[in-house]
């Protein structure tokens, strides 16, 4: 049987998820492919790294900046969604 994901293990691997449905897709325009892509890294490490209220605070801002970029694609909002699942300080 698996073992058992944590809730950051589960977000980080939307994450990832995330990353790769940003590249590849068509309909999303460069320039916010490219911004997008590293405020992911950048929200990728904190919540990797994060355990204190202003880590989360940090992450919750990166999250809601990355939100506002990419709601119009639904398969993308889909997983930013779920990371709200694992991660309610989002």
């Amino acid at each position: 049987m698996p073992e058992a994901m944590t809730d950051v293990e589960r977000v980080l691997r939307l994450i990832e998820r995330t990353r790769l449905l940003i590249a590849i897709s068509d309909d999303i325009p460069v320039e916010t492919k490219l911004n997008t892509q590293g405020v992911l890294k950048l929200f990728e490490a904190i919540v990797a790294n994060g355990s204190c209220s202003d880590d989360e605070a940090r992450a919750a801002a990166y999250y809601q900046l990355l939100y506002q970029d990419l709601e119009p694609y639904p398969d993308i909002e889909a997983l930013l969604s779920a990371m709200r699942v694992f991660a309610p300080y989002l």
